[in-house]
C-alpha cells in the first residue's frame, strides 16, 4: 500500500502538505528565480520525504543551460578520482562549465542524497562512480541518462554512457605476474564483491590461476572497503590468523588498489616482514606515490588521463555539439614493474 501511495504523489500533494500554491511548488521544482531560497529548500525536502518521482523532480533539467556538471564519486579520497576530476575540470573550463563535486563515502544512502542534491541544482550532465552494482540509486537519474556518464562501471539495468577499465584483465595480469614469479599462495585483497569492478577483478585472478593450472581457494580472498587503513587491518588479521605459519601459508598479496597496498606495507613493517623478501605485493591504480614507496610498488596502471579525456569528450559532444547517441569506452590496463615482487627460485 505504501508503494502505491508513493507513486501517486503529485505537485498538488506537496502543495497541500506545505500549505502553499500549486504554481509555487512547480516553480520551486524547476528552480524558478522568482521563488525564494527558503521556499525552494522546503519544497525539495518535502518532495524527497514523500518520494516524489525524481523524473518529475528533474523535469526542468533540459529546459535551460546551467553550465554545471554534477560529479558524484564513491570515494573522494581515492587519488585516481582526484586526478580524473581535475583533468575533466581543466578540459571543460574553456567551455564555461563548472563542477559540483560530491563524495558518497561508499554509502548508498549518502549516494542517494548526493544524487537528489545534485539534481536539485539542475546540472547539464552527471558523472557518477556508483557505490554498488545495485541499480536503485541510478534509476534516480532516469530523466537524463543520455547526459549521464557511468565512471568505471557498466550497468546491465540502465542504458547510458560509460567509461570504464577492464577490471577482469587487471585481476588477470596481477595474478599472472605473481604466478610467473612463483607465488601460488597469495592473499587476494579486494573490495566487497558487490562493489563495481570487484567481481570482475576476482574473476580475472581466478582465470589466471586456472590457465596456470594452479589450485585457487576462495579462502585466499579478503574483502574490505578500499582504503589504506583497511589494507593495514586486513594484513594484520591475516597474519594473526596464521601466526608463525604465515610465511609458509602466503608469499604474496594481490591488492585491488594501491591504497590498500600501502596499508599492507605499513602492516608488514609492524610485523617485521620485508617486502619483497618475505612477502611480495602488487597493487592496482599506479598512483604517483607508488613510485616513491619503499620499495617502489609494482602495480597495474589505471589510465586516468584517458578516462578523464573520454569523459570530457562525451560531455563536449553532448553539451556543446548536441550529439544524441550514447558513447561507450572500455580501456585496457597494463603492468608497471617496480620493486615489490620478487621471483621465487
Amino acid at each position: 500500500m505504501k508503494n502505491k501511495e508513493e507513486k501517486n504523489v503529485t505537485i498538488k500533494s506537496i502543495a497541500k502538505e506545505l500549505g502553499i500554491s500549486f504554481s509555487t511548488v512547480s516553480k520551486a521544482l524547476n528552480d524558478n528565480p522568482l521563488v525564494n531560497k527558503d521556499t525552494k529548500q522546503r519544497v525539495l525536502e518535502k518532495a524527497e520525504e514523500l518520494n516524489y518521482s525524481p523524473n518529475i523532480l528533474a523535469r526542468g533539467l533540459r529546459s535551460k543551460d546551467t553550465k554545471s556538471i554534477g560529479i558524484i564519486l564513491n570515494d573522494l579520497e581515492n587519488p585516481a578520482h582526484a586526478n580524473i576530476v581535475k583533468k575533466i575540470a581543466i578540459d571543460l573550463t574553456p567551455y564555461g562549465y563548472t563542477t559540483l563535486l560530491c563524495d558518497s563515502q561508499f554509502d548508498q544512502s549518502i549516494e542517494r542524497n548526493n544524487i537528489l542534491t545534485v539534481l536539485s541544482k539542475m546540472p547539464d550532465s552527471v558523472i557518477i562512480s556508483p557505490v554498488s552494482l545495485k541499480p536503485d540509486n541510478l534509476f534516480l537519474l532516469s530523466n537524463m541518462l543520455d547526459k549521464t556518464i557511468l565512471l568505471d562501471h557498466v550497468s546491465n539495468s540502465i542504458q547510458t554512457n560509460y567509461v570504464h577499465v577492464n577490471h577482469l584483465r587487471s585481476g588477470y595480469i596481477s595474478a599472472m605476474t605473481m604466478l610467473k614469479n612463483g607465488h601460488t599462495q597469495n592473499i587476494i585483497l579486494t573490495a566487497p564483491i558487490d562493489f563495481p569492478g570487484s567481481a570482475q577483478y576476482v574473476e580475472g585472478v581466478k582465470e589466471a590461476y586456472k590457465e596456470s593450472q594452479v589450485t585457487f581457494s576462495d579462502q585466499m580472498i579478503t574483502q574490505c572497503i578500499p582504503s589504506l587503513e583497511n589494507g593495514y587491518k586486513a594484513m594484520l588479521d591475516n597474519f594473526n590468523q596464521h601466526g608463525a605459519n604465515f610465511k609458509d601459508k602466503f608469499t604474496g598479496v594481490i591488492s585491488f588498489c594501491d591504497s590498500m597496498a600501502y596499508g599492507v606495507y605499513k602492516a608488514a613493517l609492524r610485523l617485521g616482514l620485508k617486502i619483497p623478501d618475505d612477502v611480495s605485493v602488487i597493487g592496482y591504480d599506479d598512483n604517483p606515490l607508488s613510485f616513491f614507496s619503499s620499495p617502489p610498488l609494482t602495480t597495474i596502471h589505471l589510465p586516468k588521463e584517458r578516462i578523464a579525456s573520454h569523459c570530457s569528450e562525451i560531455l563536449i559532444s553532448k553539451l556543446v555539439n548536441n550529439e544524441t547517441s550514447m558513447k561507450f569506452f572500455s580501456l585496457e590496463p597494463y603492468l608497471v614493474e617496480r620493486g615489490s615482487v620478487r621471483k621465487i627460485e
